[in-house]
Formats: C-alpha cells, sequence, structure tokens
C-alpha cells in the first residue's frame, strides 16, 4: 500500500475573508481517513497544528493562519512519501497565496522527487466552495487534483497509481458515490496534534481580526453532520459537483448512532464538549436538526450554527430545545421581497416564517442573527428598501441583530453565470472573493449604484451598532462667555446646574450601562464644579470623558494643564472661522479668537503627550462657509488631526437667517475633505447623508445620536437622536432612498413650519 503525506499548507487570505478558515483542515482529516481506511499508511502536516501557530499579520492587509511557509518546510518528513496531497481549501485561490501554493508544490517537488502530487479540494460541503479546473492544476505544478470529495476519490487514485498504468484524466472528479454517508470514517483527529490545534484556535480567538457570531475560545471542534443541499440558491456553491454535470445524492446525512459515538469520542478523548456544526442547511431534514439536539443533550454540548437555518424549517420546539445549549441562532432570510427571495435567489421560502421564530427566539431568550442580502440581478431599489426596512424592523422588534452581505458572484453558481451573461460585472474577483461579500458590491444594478448599496449597508449597519444607549451628555452650565449666533441652548437662562443632583444623575446612568460622557454647556469650564463633575464621572467608572469648551479659560497655560490633567479622555474645542473677524462675527465676543487659539497651542501638544483625544468642533453659517478651506489650512497649521463639521439645527438662538445653503455648503466640505483628509480626520454632523454622495462615511456619526442621552441643567433628559427628530421630516425623495432607514430626513425651521401650518390648517 502506498505512503501518503497528506499537508494542510498556511493560508494566506485578505484580512476581510468570509466563511471559517481557521477549520480548512477538517476536510484534509476526512481525507486522511479515507486513505487509512483503505489500508494506506497515512501521515499528516497540519499548519494549524503546530506548536506555534496562531493568526499572523501580514503587509497589505492579508493575514496568515498557521506558521510561516519555511516552517512548514521545515517539519517535512525525511522519509519520502508515495504520494503527496496538499488540501486546496477556497482561501488558497486568492492570487497571492495561489502564487506562494505554486512556490509549495515546487519545494515539494525537490524535496520528493519520485513522489505524485495531488492537489485537492478535501471538500466535505461548505458554503463558499470556488470552482476550479485542470489549467489552475498545471499552472500550480501538481501531477493530479481531486475536486469535491476527496475522502472517496483519493484512495481510487491511489488504487490506480498502484496498480498502474497511471490515469490519462488528470483532474479527477469526486461526487457523492452511493456509499452511505454513516459508512465514512470519523475524521483522523489522532493524526493532528489535538493540543496544538485548541492553541491555535485560541490565538485566533484572542486575536479578533473580524467580527464573529460565534465565539472561537477552545476546546471546540468543526463538525459536519451532513453534506450538500436540496436547495438551489442562486448565490450558493453547495453541491458543486451538480453545476459540473456529475450525478450523485443531492443531500446525506449521518444518524443519530454515529452522532451519539461521534459526540462521545470528541468528549471522551479530547475533551471537546462544543461543536461548530458546519452543515450547508442542518435543518433540512425534518428529524436531522432533532436527533443533534438529543446527541447535544446526551454529552451535554454546547453547539454552534454559522451557517444560516430556513425558518419555515424550523419548530418552536427546536428552538426552545437550543436554549442554553446555542449562543446564537442564525437563520438565512436573504430578502424582504417575495420577487426576490424566490424568482431571483430561488430560495423557495416562506417569508413569514422569518418573523415568527424571531417572535420564539424572543420569548425564549435566545438570541438571533438573521442573514440579509442586498444586490441581486434585477433586484430594483424599492425592493432592496424593502429588506433593509424589514431587516431593522426585525431588529428593532425582536433585537434580531441583521447580518447584511452583498450579492458576490462566485465561480461556478447561477449568480456568477448570470452576472457575466448579462454582464453586470464592476469589478471583476473570481478568485480573491473574501473582501467582497461585506465590503465591495461587484454587480450594476437596474436602479442603483455599487456606491449606493455600499452606503445603505454601512449607515444600516451603524443604526444596529449604535442603537444601545450609552453616553450621556451633560449640560453643566448655560453660562457662557461667548454669545454665538446659532447655539442651541442661547435662548436659556444663565445658570449652573446643581452638581450633587449631577453626580446622582450620573450614578443613576452609569448603573443602567452607560460608559460614555461628554461635559457641555454653555461653556463647561465657566462652571466651578467642573473638575468635581469630571471626578466623579471618573470614579463612576465612566471609559471615556469627553470635555467640549470654547478654549479661551485654557489661553493661560496652568488652566490649560489643569483641564488636561482633570481625567478627561478628549478634549473637542470649538473654533468656528479661520481668522480674528470670522470667528468673532460668529461668536460675538472680542477677544475670543486669540484666547481659542492659544487655548488651541497649550492644550494640544499636551493632550498628545498624556494620550488624550484632541479635536476641534466648527459649525457652518453663512459668514464662516465661503472662507471654509482657508479653515482647513489653519487647522493644518495649528497641528489638529480631528475635525467635527457641524451643520446647523432649528434650536436655540440659531435662525434660517444664519443657515447656508446646506447642498453648496456640502460641496465645500467634500472639497475640504479632498483637500485635507489625508492629515485631518473630518466628521460631518447633522447633514443628510444624501448631501454627501461618495462621503457617506464622513456622516455616519451623526447617527451615534441614538446612543446618546443629553441631560440639560434642568436635568430634564432627551435622547439626542429624538430630540433632533422633532425638527427634522422625510420629503418625497425620501422615499426610494436607500439611506432612509437611519436618517430622518430634513431639518425644518419653526417659522416654516408655521408656514406650512397656515397654508395646510389656516389660522
Amino acid at each position: 500500500m502506498s505512503r501518503a503525506l497528506l499537508v494542510q499548507p498556511p493560508l494566506l487570505l485578505h484580512a476581510a475573508y468570509i466563511d471559517y478558515p481557521y477549520f480548512a483542515s477538517l476536510g484534509l482529516w476526512q481525507a486522511a481517513a479515507g486513505l487509512r481506511a483503505a489500508g494506506h499508511q497515512v501521515q499528516v502536516l497540519d499548519a494549524f497544528a503546530q506548536a506555534s501557530s496562531a493568526l499572523l499579520r501580514e503587509r497589505n492587509g492579508m493575514i496568515r493562519l498557521g506558521i510561516p511557509m519555511s516552517g512548514l518546510l521545515d517539519k517535512l518528513p525525511a522519509q519520502a512519501p508515495d504520494v503527496v496531497v496538499v488540501g486546496h481549501s477556497p482561501w488558497l485561490r486568492a492570487t497571492a497565496a495561489a502564487e506562494e501554493l505554486a512556490r509549495l508544490a515546487v519545494q515539494l517537488r525537490a524535496r520528493y522527487p519520485q513522489a505524485v502530487l495531488v492537489l485537492a479540494d478535501c471538500d466535505v460541503g461548505g458554503m463558499h466552495y470556488i470552482e476550479w479546473g485542470d489549467p489552475e492544476r498545471q499552472e500550480l505544478g501538481f501531477d493530479y487534483a481531486v475536486k469535491y470529495e476527496a475522502d472517496q476519490q483519493l484512495p481510487k487514485l491511489l488504487k490506480a497509481l498502484e496498480e498502474g498504468p497511471p490515469p490519462l484524466e488528470r483532474t479527477l472528479l469526486g461526487p457523492p458515490g452511493e456509499q452511505d454517508l454513516d459508512e465514512t470514517a470519523l475524521p483522523a483527529y489522532d493524526l493532528i496534534d489535538m493540543q496544538h490545534f485548541q492553541r491555535f484556535l485560541g490565538r485566533c480567538a484572542a486575536a479578533r481580526p473580524k467580527q464573529e457570531i460565534f465565539d472561537l475560545a477552545p476546546p471546540l471542534m468543526a463538525v459536519k453532520t451532513s453534506r450538500g443541499c436540496v436547495y438551489r440558491c442562486n448565490f450558493c456553491t453547495s453541491n458543486p459537483w451538480q453545476r459540473a454535470g456529475q450525478t450523485g445524492k443531492a443531500y446525506r446525512r449521518h444518524g443519530l448512532d454515529y452522532l451519539m459515538h461521534h459526540g462521545a469520542l470528541l468528549k471522551e478523548r479530547f475533551g471537546i464538549t462544543r461543536w461548530v456544526v458546519l452543515d450547508e442547511l442542518v435543518n433540512v431534514h425534518p428529524g436531522h436538526l432533532e436527533a443533534l439536539l438529543d446527541v447535544a443533550q446526551a454529552h451535554d454540548l454546547q453547539l454552534d450554527f454559522p451557517n444560516g437555518m430556513r425558518a419555515d424549517r424550523l419548530t418552536e420546539r427546536e428552538v426552545e430545545r437550543m436554549v442554553g445549549r446555542v449562543q446564537v441562532l442564525s437563520i438565512s432570510a436573504e430578502a424582504a421581497s417575495e420577487r426576490v427571495a424566490n424568482e431571483v435567489i430561488g430560495k423557495r421560502f416562506d417569508l413569514e416564517a422569518t418573523e415568527r421564530v424571531a417572535a420564539w427566539c424572543q420569548r425564549a431568550g435566545l438570541r438571533l442573527v438573521i442573514h440579509w442580502m442586498i444586490g441581486q440581478p434585477t433586484e430594483t431599489r424599492s425592493e432592496i428598501l424593502l429588506t433593509l426596512q424589514t431587516a431593522w424592523r426585525m431588529f428593532e422588534a425582536y433585537g434580531a441583530v441583521p447580518l447584511l452581505q452583498f450579492a458576490t458572484p462566485i465561480l461556478g453558481t447561477e449568480l456568477h453565470k448570470t452576472a457575466t451573461a448579462q454582464k453586470l460585472w464592476t469589478n471583476r474577483q473570481d478568485r480573491d472573493i473574501g473582501p467582497l461579500f461585506q465590503g465591495q458590491p461587484v454587480l450594476r444594478g437596474v436602479d442603483w449604484t455599487p456606491a449606493e448599496l455600499w452606503a445603505a449597508k454601512r449607515v444600516l449597519e451603524t443604526k444596529v451598532e449604535m442603537w444601545r444607549p450609552r453616553k450621556v451628555i451633560m449640560n453643566t452650565t448655560y453660562i457662557c462667555n461667548n454669545h454665538c449666533v446659532f447655539c442651541a441652548t442661547g435662548n436659556r437662562s444663565d445658570w449652573h446646574g446643581e452638581t450633587d443632583k449631577q453626580i446622582g444623575f450620573l450614578r443613576e446612568r452609569r448603573l443602567q450601562g452607560f460608559d460614555l460622557c461628554d461635559f457641555d454647556g454653555g461653556e463647561p469650564t465657566t462652571n466651578p464644579d467642573l473638575f468635581k463633575l469630571i471626578r466623579a464621572a471618573k470614579d463612576l467608572g465612566y471609559q471615556q470623558i469627553n470635555l467640549t469648551s470654547n478654549g479661551r479659560m485654557m489661553a493661560v497655560e496652568k488652566n490649560a494643564e489643569k483641564v488636561v490633567r482633570s481625567g478627561i479622555t478628549s478634549l473637542l474645542v470649538s473654533l468656528h472661522g479661520p481668522n480674528e473677524e470670522v470667528h468673532e462675527l460668529n461668536v460675538q465676543a472680542k477677544g475670543a479668537f486669540r484666547q481659542t487659539i492659544a487655548g488651541i497651542r497649550h492644550a494640544r501638544p499636551l493632550c498628545e503627550k498624556l494620550g488624550i483625544d484632541f479635536g476641534v468642533n466648527v459649525t457652518l453659517t453663512k459668514i464662516n462657509a465661503p472662507v471654509l478651506l482657508e479653515y482647513g489650512q489653519l487647522l493644518v497649521d495649528l497641528g489638529v488631526k480631528l475635525c467635527n463639521v457641524q451643520f446647523l439645527t432649528p434650536f436655540g438662538r440659531a435662525s434660517a437667517e444664519c443657515q447656508p445653503d446646506p447642498g453648496e455648503v456640502a460641496a465645500l466640505v467634500m472639497q475640504l475633505i479632498d483637500q485635507f483628509g489625508d492629515r485631518i480626520k473630518f466628521q460631518v454632523i447633522n447633514l443628510p447623508l444624501c448631501y454627501l454622495p461618495g462621503y457617506e462615511e464622513y456622516g455616519l456619526s451623526d447617527i451615534g445620536k441614538l446612543q446618546r442621552h443629553m441631560i440639560f441643567v434642568s436635568l430634564d433628559d432627551v435622547n439626542l437622536f429624538d430630540y433632533l427628530q422633532s425638527r427634522r421630516r422625510h420629503e418625497d425623495k425620501c422615499k426610494t432612498c436607500l439611506l432612509s432607514t437611519a436618517c430622518e430626513g430634513f431639518y425644518f425651521w419653526p417659522d416654516e413650519w408655521k408656514d406650512e401650518a397656515r397654508q395646510k390648517f389656516g389660522d
């Protein structure tokens, strides 16, 4: 019998990878078990199961899983094998990784000149298989290629090589055979160092290069309890052999006895009581999920299901049984439009089931995430908006976190064929698909652009992220040494807040989970108890404490040092013009410009020295908007690296007379970003995102008002987003805007509202 060496190479992949590459070698272990069962001598060299295996950061936004390639070469066995099988996971399709794989083939050829080199998918089913063929095998330098299920096809290849003559066909397909899935051997766990592999997973968990929907902390094991799927969604690569014209069962599952034995082995031999179930669709068969839950109950297992289940095949009993065993339930809805879901994607789905399952999870106390997809061929703007609105509604009503991705044409899928035939590509990438799903739409829409799609996704995700209230903005006083023409609190009586009551309020909010604090005014440095308030916030455990000031008191250097060392973690200074004339016309105070500039010069270097964030605020008016680019140059000269550009809101002393045209000024703001954005981080506040096409990212911080509660000097408490919303409205253009899920529309001024009301209702 042959001596076979199976190699899982380290993975070089983009940091925005999709799916779960930490478990790429699962199929290799399964193939090793298949070869051993056929009587071959098998050795496994797994880059993920070495003493130093980890997640390593590389240049150009890439990461490496495992060990460096040089380390893998050092560990090649001295005794030459007859056959070397290299696991060919989808992550090795990226250009940089493929080039490295070709170099590995050269090294293997030099080390073992008589050995047959085989490139094998070692595929046991998955969502993101990437189709490939014989030209790539030749390009990479391998003798043979085995596609699809290597645990059945590799023994056939080795038998043919032993008996001769060697097969003329160099790329061999391995669709499912007639063998019952329960007749396959368990993965060859004993051929790898399980302790090293678990430590590798722990290091990946600690690195957290990207957000995962479940915890990677060991001990755990990825397990396949079924293979294949009976559905044919256009974006999915499940059952790739079917798309290649091969026959075989679309779906097979392990029985209860097999799973019980599997659970006992992992628990008793390796101490593993947590399974990451990587089935394409674990609940495709009515009884399979119930059987798996029986196994979990018998062995006291925790379960994770990264790939979304179908909501229309879940029962309330199954949801209830998962409580306490499943960290988070993942279901796949894809689209809220029936036409898109069923006619375009081909999901054949009961859309009402999504809400039904969400309600069950809420009642049972089970966390839920829902997979949504936007950007399908023929999908219209209104259909995309329906999905976005539904995703938000499900989050708001049931706490179901939306996981939104772009329709990405993976090579071999129906979506890829459609995109190619209809010439929908804007940036064709067949190899390195990882960054596309979450970060880069590549298809052209019928009435939307990829840029609009990206912005819509980003806006919804930001709103979800900012939904939990966590920041207190406390007006410590209404007294101020400026008299700004636009001040939102400028129409209130001048008085300081009651310090003890304010501290009591901070304590109450901290107990409710608030951990960010911003002291504002008026001018907070006029309040003699400001530092007492800051100390109280620090003692109460607020993680970030910001002070917003006009900076005039800090014109005296010792005052600046006292402010910076008071316990704050960030300082924002309001500067409303690039010169004395413009600034002082806005703030209505002689000498203010000189003092504010001096305050910045004193505070900024000290903040940088102590690791305290420093920035400036500017509120745009008809006075300073024309000289906005001069303002940017002043910030550069002052060494300022953060600037909040604020548009007027119709509150307090502000009036429509001092507001510049938002559209015209937005164009200036985008010029400001273009000219100075490489040196200054800009955030745009109080501006509807539709004014910033292509620059929406700069306006996202505005959505953060959802998590902010403003506390007035009177201790009246308002959610800042809701408070500002009272002076905002949607217009006709908002009805089809993909950003409307997180934008409350345009600001209107009180006089404007009165005129409209008079026209509508009369005097």
